[in-house]
C-alpha cells in the first residue's frame, strides 16, 4: 500500500491511498462470494454461480462498489496508523480511480492550541464588599412585606398604591386601556407611560381626570417620543403602603425569627456578601478564561465549529440530538435558511468552542485529573445532601456514563480553580468576612439575595 500525506491548513491532512492489485483482486472475490448468494441465475443453485456470470448479472461496478466497501475501513484504518495520526472526526473519503484502487481521504486532526506564556497571565480581581446602603434596601423590602397596605381619604402621593382606570391616547388614537387595575405610584413602576405618576399626584378617590403630557423626544418608545400623549384617569381608591416598624419585634417575625434587629442585619449582610461574592467569582472566573483565550493561538477543524453550532442549536431549541431531523424541522418552522440559522449562531458557538479549547489545553499542561476516589466522594456529597433521593443519585450517577459526567464536572472544576489561582497571584486581598450570625444558624429570608 502506497501512501503519501500532504498537511492541510485548519489542522487537517490530505491523504491519497493506491491499494496492491492483490489486495484488491481479494476484495473483489470477497465482494463476489458476499454477494453470489442474492443472484438468482437459471440453472446453479444461490451462491454456486461462477464470478463471470455473477459479475455478467450485477455490472462490474457493483461487485467493484462492494470492494470498496469492504476495503475502505480496514485501509483507512491501517494509513492512520502508519502516519501516526490522531483525527477527531471521520475523514472525507474520496474514490479516485476503482482499478488501481486510489482513495483519498481528508483527515481532520486534533485542534492545536498554544496557550503561549499562561502561567504569566494576571488578571485583576476586585476585592468584594456590601455597603450599607443595600442591607438597608434589603431591610425595606423585608419590612414591605411584613407591612400593610390600607385605604386612605387623602390625595394621591408618590408610593401610594392606586387602583382605578388608565387609558391613554396618541394621536387621537387609543393606544392603551385597563380597568381596575392597581399599581404603585412611582415613576420606576409606570415608566413605559411618561409623566403619569406625577399626573396621578394631587389626584383623590372619585377623580375622573384627562391630563396632557409633552412625551420628550429621545423617550424609548417611539409610539410616543416627541408627541402629546393624553391620559383619562379615574381614581377608584387610594391606598397608603405602612412598611412594618424597624425593631427587635420586627426581626423575631422574619423567617424563622432572629433575636434582634442587629442579628437580622448581620445576617443579610453575611448572606448580600455571600451571594456578591458567588456572582463574582462567575464573572471572574470568565474574565480569567477570555483573557487567556485571547493570548492562545488556535488551529483547529472546521468540522468541530460545525459540531459546537449543532450543539447551540439544540440547546437553543430544545432539540433532540438523537432525532436526526430534529434540526431540519426546526429550521422549516421559524422560516430561515439552513445557512441563515447557522450563520446567527456561529460567533456564539465559535466563541465557545475556543474557551473549551482553551480549558482543555490547560488542564493538560497542569497535568490536572481526576480519580475514582474524588469522583465516588462527590457521589457521596450529593447523595448525602439528597435526602430521601440518595438511592437515585446513587444509581444514576452509578453507571458509566454517570460517572463520566461526575469527571468532567471535577475536572472543569478543577482546572478553572487553578487557572483562576495563577491569574489572581498578587491581587488584592479579598473582603473580610461579614459578621456571623449568632451560634444556631436561623433560616435566612430569600430577599438577602439568595437564589
Amino acid at each position: 500500500m502506497r501512501i503519501t500525506a500532504e498537511p492541510l491548513p485548519q489542522r487537517q491532512v490530505q491523504l491519497e491511498i493506491e491499494v496492491e492489485p492483490e489486495r484488491h483482486n481479494e476484495a473483489i472475490e470477497k465482494a463476489y462470494r458476499k454477494l453470489a448468494p442474492r443472484v438468482r441465475i437459471p440453472g446453479f443453485r444461490p451462491g454456486k454461480a461462477p464470478r463471470p456470470l455473477i459479475e455478467k448479472q450485477l455490472g462490474r461496478q457493483r461487485l467493484l462498489h462492494e470492494a470498496m466497501e469492504i476495503l475502505v475501513p480496514d485501509v483507512y484504518k491501517e494509513a492512520i496508523e502508519e502516519q501516526k495520526l490522531d483525527p477527531v472526526a471521520s475523514p472525507e473519503l474520496e474514490v479516485l480511480s476503482h482499478e488501481p484502487f486510489v482513495l483519498k481521504a481528508t483527515v481532520p486532526l486534533k485542534p492545536h492550541v498554544d496557550l503561549g506564556d499562561y502561567k504569566s497571565l494576571r488578571v485583576p480581581r476586585p476585592p468584594v464588599s456590601i455597603s450599607e446602603q443595600r442591607v438597608e434596601d434589603t431591610l425595606t423590602t423585608l419590612r414591605r412585606r411584613y407591612g400593610t397596605i390600607e385605604p386612605v381619604d387623602r390625595p394621591a402621593q408618590k408610593g401610594d398604591i392606586i387602583r382605578g382606570t388608565i387609558s391613554v391616547e396618541v394621536d387621537g388614537s387609543k393606544l392603551y386601556e385597563q380597568s381596575d387595575i392597581e399599581y404603585r405610584l412611582s415613576d420606576d413602576s409606570l415608566r413605559s407611560l411618561p409623566g403619569l405618576a406625577g399626573a396621578i399626584v394631587g389626584l383623590s378617590k372619585g377623580a375622573d381626570e384627562t391630563r396632557k403630557v409633552q412625551v420628550p423626544e429621545d423617550f424609548e418608545d417611539k409610539r410616543l417620543a416627541g408627541k402629546e400623549v393624553t391620559y383619562h384617569i379615574v381614581v377608584e381608591e387610594v391606598k397608603e403602603e405602612r412598611l412594618a416598624e424597624l425593631n427587635d419585634e420586627f426581626a423575631r417575625e422574619v423567617g424563622e425569627g432572629f433575636a434582634s434587629l442587629d442579628e437580622l442585619k448581620d445576617r443579610l449582610r453575611s448572606d448580600l456578601l455571600a451571594a456578591e461574592e458567588d456572582e463574582a467569582r462567575h464573572a471572574y472566573q470568565h474574565e480569567v478564561i477570555e483573557a487567556l483565550v485571547a493570548q492562545a493561538k488556535f488551529e483547529y477543524p472546521s468540522v468541530l465549529l460545525e459540531r459546537e453550532i449543532d450543539r447551540v442549536l439544540e440547546e437553543q431549541a430544545n432539540l433532540d440530538p438523537r432525532d436526526p431531523r430534529a434540526q431540519e424541522l426546526y429550521i422549516s418552522r421559524i422560516g430561515k435558511s439552513e445557512q441563515e440559522v447557522r450563520d446567527e449562531v456561529r460567533e456564539m458557538a465559535e466563541a465557545r468552542l475556543r474557551r473549551s479549547l482553551v480549558l482543555t489545553r490547560f488542564a493538560e499542561a497542569e497535568n490536572i485529573s481526576v480519580t475514582h476516589e474524588e469522583i465516588d466522594a462527590e457521589i457521596d456529597r450529593m447523595a448525602a445532601s439528597a435526602g430521601d433521593q440518595a438511592d437515585t443519585i446513587r444509581r444514576v450517577f452509578g453507571t458509566e456514563s454517570g460517572h463520566a459526567t461526575i469527571e468532567n464536572t471535577l475536572l472543569t472544576r478543577k482546572t478553572l480553580e487553578r487557572l483562576v489561582e495563577l491569574a489572581s497571584a498578587g491581587s488584592p486581598a479579598e473582603a473580610p468576612e461579614a459578621p456571623k450570625p449568632a451560634k444556631k444558624r436561623r433560616s435566612a429570608p430569600r430577599e438577602a439575595g439568595q437564589d
